[in-house]
């Protein structure tokens, strides 16, 4: 019994050696292994060779196909091929089945598995075990679908056989205004309940409908298919009965006519012979539909035994009653690209003969609308396509079922082409709708991409941002291009917290699934993908996001992406809320209006309020800058305001910077656009300043306290803000200036330097940039340096309000803040300087310089009096802001000798008042910054030295203190120290005194060893001489001035000076 089960007998010769009963079995292992080995070859002439080949032949003719099948598959895997199980398992001829055909007595092959190429390798090769769990799966999805078909089946018969009924022997007798139950058929009767019953639920009579249904149990009422397969689904009952009671039956007209017939015998024969043709050819096509439903129905017997074999031998039967298994669902995904070839036949035949008459071509349409269309075109382009192959003989069959195909399938290509089109056109479609967007605003191109630029800073030569901008969705095979590219660097990175590589795929896949629900999970994928995405990754995520917005468009935007953001609002992570923060922003110009205006607004007012992280806090403030670049809702600027003003009040450094160089500008270009520059941001923030600034003064007068208390850091910062805002304030200048015309061009703007104005710390704060160019901002500035550089010119608004509103606060917030503080009287004259550079040369002579000259004018009469009470303004921070910021803002000869005179002019006023020279040793420091000036300064103090004034004198001695410390060692050996000794021996001992501070600045700073000789000579000399041995005012600067500068000093100089006091 055992030699009968060898499957092999066939190949073994009884009086051949191949088989020795002497060997021992190892020698016959040794044997086989040695033939299993290409490399080694045995070969005997005596013996006969067992080939592989032959193997193969023997299983299939045999039939055993899954062993064969596995067979192959151990070859595919240890990288060999078997040429005849690689041609079989090719073949799909080899798997259909005929009528013929009986069920293989062992478990046969799954329908699904037709080909060899249709096979899924990679679920066999690391685990087998799941083998059977999988088959199971893809069986009881070959039952299910084979019970549609049978369905379907059915309903086609039904339909068939209802056409029977409309022959011309029996016409339906019902009519307007006949009995409608007459000649009504079982189909129409079932789409008559269906409709009854829709009505009454939609009516809300439940138990009539209960009732009714029990009534006709044999009619399934929740599935319209069961009426019919290829029966369009009318309207409801209602619509019907409205849209016949719109109609209006014509009148008939009756006439009682006497006419003769000759009937002719012959026609009539003929008549009755075609009908009984055609009533053949209807009967033979019943019978062939009957027959196609029994192949069903042993198909599906078939497949429901391979199903309880399964499960009963299944090791896992849990896994059955998963529906949800991710196995399950990848393999009906697989087996839902092809059905049962012995269906495609039975379903084939079936619509071969409906489609081949014209008379139901239209019931083909209907049939796209009913089922669902992938499901159809599949099936209905398999079918043709086999009949093309099969029945290519048949031209007059052929022509007509290719016509009706391709009203089919033209119905289909057209609903594909329309969604393909749709998704070209989402890139126009976002254009359009941007350019919508921008129509209220009028903001130069050159200051949005600025403010679009701020978004983004990542690196020019990151690969993944490079790759991302090259998609583009309009050539579909650029997507094939693009994962070939971004593949070979994800499989070899992923696995090392490489994800980044990841988002190009994510995202494109992402912007292209149909489904909203695995498109949520994708952008939730890709949010989540990257625990704490650092700078750069979080460019590349924000990249991505942009180009989701470019080719989704603004729908998909608000309803997908938005809801990412505002779930990781409150991530616990930094970086995760950098992400949402700097999104915000990314996205602004992408959105619609509204959604600016509320939700994107609302969660960056959240974050800045309620997050406690500086970086977080600077990327909200950026965001919320770029978002006013693009808000059209006027009711929104005071919002923005408001927020400004809480950035501005941030405490740290960081989001204080961002609000000046970010949010600023764009506020300040929109308050701008809606005329509220001048009359309310700028008012708004010189208020403030004033009110700072008064608030200090009512707390110095109540304290009785001789210095101000003054917020410095608020006032500075508030300062800073004004200055942010002056580029701004000067285009609104020119641009409303009266000789300025629109489209002009000037010839001299070839000559142009936008270096002239002063640099600026933001891009967006550049001139060029807020007004669309240089070549227009040339021309601009032409026009108006031509207009005020008349003698005479008509001034205008804007102009106005800066000579008579913002210059005169200002002058007032100089006069009020005192010399105290040195920061404070560094930025008042920054701040004009700014003024000065920006609106040019011919603005701060005509204008500027008249309103500081009314100030530091000094009367004849009663000037001493005056000075005293605090009336002169050159006692104040007047005297540094106009020297340095007004003088000094173009740096030309006049400007020089203009300074040089006002400082002599002052210097001998206030010497000659015997008044505190604070103001102008604060224009000294502000002036020696630049050592342009170190010339100009000394010279003006010589002029001092060699006054005939002893009041004048001692002044300019006292004032050389400040020349000493960054000024060059030439300079003081040259002009200081002269001038110093000259003074020491003055007859007036007032001025000698006024020496000792300079001479031990001297030896505090300088180490030329002969500067220091003459120095301690004129020190010596006052320890020496007997003149100033009861002198207290010399004991007293002398010990002050040694206590200074002894600890700074070289040793050689403290043992002296020890020497001296013993």
């Amino acid at each position: 019994m055992a030699e009968n089960l060898n499957p092999f007998d066939d190949f073994v010769d009884n009086d051949d050696t191949n088989f020795d009963s002497s060997r021992s079995i190892e020698e016959h292992m040794e044997l086989n292994n040695a033939d299993n080995a290409p490399s080694i070859q045995i070969t005997k002439p005596d013996s006969h060779e067992l080939s592989w080949d032959n193997i193969a032949l023997k299983l299939l003719r045999d039939n055993y196909i899954l062993t064969a099948l596995e067979l192959y598959t151990e070859f595919i895997e240890s990288g060999r091929d078997l040429p005849r199980l690689r041609d079989y398992f090719s073949n799909p001829g080899n798997f259909e089945r005929t009528k013929e055909d009986t069920p293989p007595p062992a478990l046969p092959r799954t329908s699904s598995v037709q080909t060899f190429d249709s096979l899924d390798f990679a679920r066999y090769s690391d685990d087998g075990e799941r083998q059977v769990d999988e088959r199971v799966a893809v069986l009881e999805f070959e039952l299910r679908k084979a019970q549609e078909t049978i369905k379907s089946l059915r309903a086609t018969l039904t339909q068939q056989a209802e056409s029977e009924l409309s022959t011309p022997e029996n016409p339906s007798k019902a009519g307007p205004g006949g009995d409608d139950t007459e000649g009504i058929s079982p189909l129409e009767r079932k789409a008559l309940n269906f409709l009854v019953n829709e009505y009454l639920l939609q009516a809300n009579y439940k138990v009539t409908s209960v009732t009714f249904a029990e009534e006709n149990e044999e009619q399934d009422f929740e599935d319209w298919d069961d009426v019919g397969l290829n029966i369009g689904r009318p309207p409801g009952l209602t619509h019907l009965f409205k849209d016949y009671s719109s109609h209006v039956a014509p009148s008939k007209e009756t006439f009682d006519m006497c006419i003769q017939a000759d009937f002719e015998e012959d026609r009539l024969l003929e008549i009755e012979k075609d009908l009984k043709l055609h009533n053949q050819e209807l009967e033979s096509q019943l019978t062939a539909v009957k027959e196609q439903l029994r192949l069903a129905t042993q198909e599906n017997e078939i497949l429901t035994q391979q199903v309880d074999i399964l499960k009963i031998g299944s090791p896992r039967g849990s896994f059955l009653n998963d529906p949800n298994s991710s196995k399950q669902d990848r393999s009906d995904s697989n087996v839902g690209l092809s059905s049962p070839a012995s269906l495609n036949v039975a379903v084939a035949g079936s619509l071969s003969s409906l489609i081949t008459k014209s008379t139901i071509s239209h019931q083909v349409e209907n049939r796209v609308d009913v089922i669902p269309g992938d499901t159809l075109d599949g099936r209905v382009i398999e079918i043709m396509g086999e009949r093309e192959e099969g029945e290519g003989q048949e031209a007059g069959e052929e022509g007509s079922g290719k016509s009706d195909v391709s009203l089919t399938i033209s119905t289909r290509i057209k609903s594909v082409s329309s969604h393909s089109s749709s998704l070209d056109s989402s890139r126009t479609v976002v254009d359009e709708t941007q350019q919508d967007k921008g129509e209220n605003r009028k903001m130069p191109a050159s200051f949005k991409q600025a403010l679009l630029d701020v978004a983004f800073h990542h690196s020019q030569d990151n690969r993944i941002v490079t790759e991302m901008s090259k998609m583009s969705i309009s050539d579909p095979e650029e997507v094939v291009k693009m994962l070939a590219r971004c593949l070979p660097n994800i499989v070899p990175n992923v696995l090392l917290a490489k994800r980044e590589e990841l988002i190009p795929l994510i995202l494109w896949t992402a912007i292209l699934h149909p489904e909203p629900k695995q498109r949520d999970q994708l952008l939730n994928m890709l949010f989540n993908l990257i625990k704490k995405p650092d700078d750069e990754q979080r460019q590349m995520i924000l990249s991505g996001c942009v180009l989701f917005a470019e080719h989704a468009g603004a729908d998909r935007l608000v309803e997908e992406l938005l809801p990412q953001c505002w779930e990781q609002i409150g991530h616990k992570f930094i970086e995760r809320r950098l992400l949402v923060a700097e999104a915000c922003g990314a996205l602004a110009s992408y959105l619609p209006a509204e959604i600016r205006s509320s939700l994107v607004l609302s969660m960056l007012q959240q974050m800045l309020t309620d997050d406690r992280d500086e970086d977080v806090r600077e990327a909200v403030v950026k965001s919320l800058g770029i978002l006013m670049g693009f808000i059209c809702d006027m009711d929104k600027y005071n919002q923005g305001y408001e927020l400004l003003t809480t950035s501005l009040r941030d405490p740290k450094e960081r989001v204080q910077r961002a609000a000046l160089h970010v949010f600023l500008p764009a506020l300040g270009m929109w308050a701008r656009e809606l005329g509220r520059l001048e009359h309310h941001l700028i008012n708004s923030i010189l208020k403030r300043l004033e009110d700072t600034v008064k608030g200090a003064t009512a707390a110095q007068k109540a304290n009785n306290s001789v210095s101000l208390p003054l917020n410095e850091g608020h006032f500075l910062l508030l300062l800073t803000t004004l200055e942010e805002l002056l580029p701004l304030l000067y285009l609104t200048v020119i641009e409303t200036c009266p000789a300025v015309i629109e489209g002009e061009e000037d010839k001299r703007n070839e000559n142009f330097d936008a270096s002239q104005f002063p640099a600026v710390a933001s891009r967006l704060s550049d001139l060029c940039v807020m007004a669309g160019g240089e070549q227009v901002l040339a021309r601009l500035v032409h026009q108006f340096e031509e207009h005020i550089g008349q003698e005479w010119f008509e001034p205008w608004e804007e102009l106005n309000w800066i000579v008579n509103n913002l210059l005169p606060r200002i002058l007032e917030v100089t006069i009020t803040v005192g010399l105290s503080m040195q920061k404070v009287v560094h930025a008042l004259c920054q701040f004009v300087f700014r003024l000065c550079r920006t609106f040019g040369k011919a603005f701060t002579e005509k204008k500027v310089k008249l309103k500081f000259e009314e100030l530091i004018k000094i009367p004849d009469d009663d000037l001493e009096r005056q000075i005293n009470k605090g009336h002169l303004s050159i006692t104040t921070c007047v005297v540094p802001v106009y020297a340095s910021g007004v003088l000094m803002s173009f740096l030309t000869d006049e400007d020089k000798q203009s300074l040089s005179q006002f400082l002599k002019k002052v210097l001998c006023t206030l010497a000659f008042c015997q008044t505190s020279l604070d103001s102008l040793r604060g224009a000294l420091v502000e002036l020696k910054e630049n050592p342009s000036n170190h010339e100009l300064l000394l010279s003006a103090l010589w002029d001092g030295v060699v006054h005939t004034s002893a009041q004048v004198r001692a002044a300019a001695a006292s004032l050389f203190e400040l020349m000493i410390k960054g000024v060059s060692d030439t300079l003081v050996s040259s002009r200081v120290v002269p001038a110093l000794v000259t003074l020491s021996n003055d007859q007036e001992l007032s001025v000698r005194i006024a020496t000792i501070p300079s001479l031990g600045a001297v030896i505090e700073s300088i180490t030329i060893r002969e500067v220091l000789d003459r120095v301690y000579m004129q020190l010596q000399m006052f320890f020496d001489e007997q003149v100033y041995r009861e002198e207290h005012a010399v004991h007293v600067e002398l010990i002050r001035t040694l206590a200074r500068c002894g600890p700074n000093a070289e040793p050689r100089f403290r043992e002296e000076c020890d020497k001296l006091n013993l």
